[in-house]
């Protein structure tokens, strides 16, 4: 958020359960349960949106003004899930660094309407006082088992209590 020049940011603990009938994939169900939100008022540029697909390779080693220079910012969302998601301004993005749940480590492109994978959208929807059409919201749904990511399993009392 910083380093993209955000002026307002917040933190919400989604304990929701949200639809999953209508997905991407059929086994990205237990990842439609509680998670953390990050919304910001800065809306990606082209750039950032290469940097953050490029999974495990940091964008900003050259840029010393950066916060995220060190790559290791939005990686550290890994410790708590193995699918998280994010959209700015009128995109959508879709990470899997295993490739477990999509063709290829992240997807990203316009937010559809009436989409066939509806259910995949519903958690960015109903949140109070949150537009991300007029700024980034990130997506971290918390992990419900063990993967080869990682062991953590994290509940959302875990997550107030740490915030």
């Amino acid at each position: 958020a910083d380093d993209a020049g955000a002026t307002k940011f917040h933190i919400i603990v989604d304990c929701r359960s949200h639809p999953s009938e209508y997905l991407i994939n059929k086994n990205l169900k237990d990842w439609q349960g509680p998670a953390i939100l990050m919304f910001n008022n800065a809306k990606f540029k082209e750039s950032d949106f290469e940097s953050l697909m490029q999974i495990r390779v940091g964008g900003k080693q050259e840029d010393n003004t950066k916060i995220g220079k060190h790559g290791l910012g939005f990686n550290s969302c890994y410790h708590l899930t193995d699918f998280p998601s994010f959209v700015s301004g009128d995109k959508i993005a879709f990470l899997d660094p295993q490739e477990k749940y999509l063709s290829k480590r992240g997807i990203l492109g316009p937010i559809p309407q009436n989409s066939t994978y509806r259910d995949q959208l519903a958690p960015f929807k109903g949140i109070k006082d949150i537009d991300f059409r007029e700024g980034t919201l990130f997506r971290i749904p918390l992990r419900k088992k063990p993967s080869e990511l990682s062991d953590t399993i994290s509940t959302t009392e875990e997550i107030l209590e740490l915030i």
